[in-house]
């Protein structure tokens, strides 16, 4: 008989303390207990490595210090790995379970769907800055329309944070450690087309935070970041996801909120070559005016105009 727990719950810590304890305590008040916890430290002192040498746990917790220091997402890659279980829970270690039944919710989807490779759940989304809370569904049109085309994640992040998914340990796929802010959404698309079967749980089962240390803060308008990142993700998604509009549309904003005037713009942050399609796009963002082209309905009407001149001339 097997000893493997049913499901790792993979923590990436990084000096939270306060937030890593909500989190651990959330975790002891769950009905289903055939978990293990994985704690995997970047932090750069023993802060967290004391806290878990004195946390009164009563289910099996397992640390290990990263050195030298793996950031993100490489040390969410380095818990997937070192998970013994069945399935792999991701949790940030500032987001916490929003019930004691939540793990008990997503075995439940487990064995209605055995099939399934990936459950993603409602979740409740907390800006503690601005005081604010919002759950976060994915309803039956969203998901249909996610289910045409793997490319729809970048209209929106379906999914949510890798805390709200949990993925069977035998899915082949790990975080792109070359990015940083759209690494996520990223990986989910990686996940769709590739056919991983992916399956939603309409209720909400985590709480997701948001605080100013997070990485996605200080790289949403972080222009290096956004230019290497989006045309590394161009070099994996390739010149035919384009055909889709919503990924033709994606790119077309990054170009305009970043103001790109040609490649040239481009080249300090992203020494490949910049796919042909793109550089057209650049070139007839500069035919349209600046002013008009930051006015919404404007800049989507040029959008589509070009999207369909590009693709009379078979560019993509």
């Amino acid at each position: 008989m097997s000893n493997k727990p049913l499901i790792s719950i993979c923590i990436p810590a990084y000096k939270r303390i306060t937030d890593l304890k909500i989190l651990l305590d959330s975790i002891g008040d769950q009905t289903f207990t055939d978990y293990e916890v994985i704690i995997t430290d970047d932090s750069p002192d023993d802060t967290v490595k004391n806290f878990c040498d004195t946390y009164p746990h009563t289910f099996k917790l397992v640390y290990y210090k990263n050195t030298p220091q793996l950031g993100t997402p490489e040390n969410w890659n380095e818990g997937i790995r070192k998970a013994t279980g069945v399935w792999v829970k991701l949790m940030h270690d500032d987001d916490y379970f929003s019930a004691n039944d939540s793990l008990s919710m997503f075995v439940a989807a487990i064995e209605r769907d055995p099939d399934a490779q990936v459950f993603y759940s409602a979740f409740i989304f907390e800006d503690a800055a601005n005081s604010t809370k919002k759950i976060i569904n994915c309803n039956r049109f969203d998901r249909f329309f996610l289910s045409l085309s793997p490319y729809h994640m970048l209209r929106r992040n379906y999914f949510g944070n890798p805390s709200c998914i949990m993925v069977k340990k035998d899915v082949p796929f790990l975080y792109d450690n070359r990015f940083k802010y759209i690494v996520d959404f990223a990986y989910y698309i990686e996940l769709l087309q590739n056919k991983i079967k992916c399956r939603y749980i309409n209720k909400v089962l985590i709480h997701v935070g948001i605080n100013e240390g997070q990485v996605t803060n200080y790289t949403y308008k972080n222009k290096a970041v956004q230019m290497y990142e989006n045309h590394v993700l161009f070099e994996k998604i390739g010149t035919g996801a384009l055909r889709n509009v919503i990924a033709f549309d994606y790119y077309w904003r990054i170009y305009r909120n970043f103001e790109i005037k040609s490649v040239k713009d481009i080249e300090p942050f992203y020494k490949g070559e910049v796919a042909a399609v793109l550089q057209q796009m650049i070139a007839f963002q500069q035919k349209v005016s600046p002013g008009l082209l930051k006015k919404g309905i404007f800049s989507k009407i040029a959008m589509l105009c070009c999207y369909c001149l590009l693709r009379t001339k078979n560019i993509f």
